[in-house]
């Protein structure tokens, strides 16, 4: 079927209420309980940013932006995805003046913007600021793009909050653990970032949670800095970039390339795992749990017996597989991680990575709501 023939027809099975990614993926939005209130503690102040520039310089900033280095490498605007053993380091770039006129202050090194070289001066000679950096992240863990009836198809707004981050000069390396929502990654996953510079009583603020992207999705524009931080180069590995995004019923996008996945906006169960593979090269389109038998091969189906293994229809236990697979259920999917419990079997203390109802996660199977139902294990044809 043709990419624009699928598309069409996954967007009506949405609105029929039988398929559009998650919308047939996973139980009612309402299923899950509501969480245990919870005090929070009160952060202590933030010490105020110390001024940076040259009080001499007479200059008015009139633009603000964040940009990314990966291991000293040479920073841009665009999007940065880095592994967690190197370091992204965020700069602040300040613009006085425009056209000719303009003057770029940074100390990013080899800076480039819009694909362009960038002729910088050092932040210590630009005017006098303060900068003040801010965390741009999702404000919860779950959102749906239909209503309480799983109806309605829309691309429900996520919201956004920025939380600031500990005083910093023009620089400072990035880091994604998030504040708003639960922490699963631990060092891995996505974060949003913008600057707040002031000079005197002006402020100029680079793209945050306001930038929003618009029609046809959820999230904020690229013009928001955005870092993503991978365990490591595995399937698994790409898919923690998604940890610290929102669980999305029913997540969608016009195209594939403009997937709400694809932009790290959130997932549902079934898109998670097709991000993954995505990510390594994959010609693999986004779906939904009912797709997944289509681009995956089949290795072994049962169901968890009284001992916690899964078995077969003959009682045989269904091997473990490997890290990686698909542990397929009715209308749910994850990913193994890790063979506990019974070494070598599929049981439910093996460890898999998920979405539902929350930012992606690793748990056993024992506790992700689906231990009872029936279990494939499926593996992506580019593992055989």
């Amino acid at each position: 079927m043709r990419r624009s023939a699928r598309h069409a027809e996954r967007c009506a099975l949405a609105l029929a209420l039988c398929a559009c990614s998650s919308a047939s993926s996973a139980p009612a939005p309402s299923a899950p309980p509501a969480p245990r209130a919870a005090v929070a503690a009160i952060p202590a102040p933030l010490p105020a940013p110390a001024p940076l520039g040259d009080p001499a310089n007479p200059g008015a900033v009139t633009r603000a932006r964040v940009v990314a280095s990966v291991d000293g490498g040479p920073a841009s605007e665009r999007p940065a995805y880095a592994r967690a053993d190197q370091t992204v380091t965020l700069y602040a770039v300040l613009e006085v003046g425009a056209g000719t006129q303009r003057v770029v202050y940074s100390d990013a090194p080899g800076l480039h913007l819009a694909g362009r070289a960038v002729a910088t001066a050092p932040l210590a000679q630009g005017p006098r600021v303060t900068v003040a950096w801010q965390r741009v992240e999702p404000a919860a863990a779950s959102y749906s793009n239909t209503d309480d009836n799983n109806d309605n198809f829309h691309f429900e707004p996520v919201a956004y909050e920025a939380t600031p981050l500990a005083a910093h000069d023009g620089s400072l390396a990035a880091d994604v653990h998030p504040t708003l929502t639960p922490d699963h990654g631990h060092g891995v996953g996505t974060m949003r970032f913008d600057i707040r510079v002031a000079q005197g009583e002006r402020v100029i603020e680079s793209a945050g949670p306001e930038a929003r992207r618009g029609r046809g999705s959820g999230g904020l524009t690229d013009d928001v800095m955005r870092v993503s931080i991978r365990r490591d180069d595995t399937y698994l590995g790409y898919l923690t970039e998604m940890f610290g995004q929102p669980y999305i019923w029913a997540s969608a996008g016009a195209t594939d390339a403009s997937h709400q996945s694809e932009r790290l906006e959130g997932a549902d169960c079934a898109d998670f795992v097709v991000y993954g593979e995505r990510r390594l090269g994959r010609k693999v389109a986004y779906t939904y749990t009912g797709g997944l038998p289509q681009i995956t091969t089949l290795l072994a189906a049962g169901a968890r017996a009284d001992d916690g293994i899964y078995r077969d229809a003959k009682g045989a236990p269904l091997p473990f597989g490997a890290p990686g697979d698909i542990v397929l259920f009715p209308r749910h999917v994850g990913v193994l991680v890790e063979d506990r419990g019974t070494l070598g079997v599929l049981d439910d203390k093996d460890l898999m990575m998920h979405a539902l109802f929350d930012t992606p996660k690793e748990q056993p199977i024992a506790d992700s709501g689906y231990a009872d139902k029936p279990v494939e294990l499926r593996r992506w044809p580019t593992r055989r």
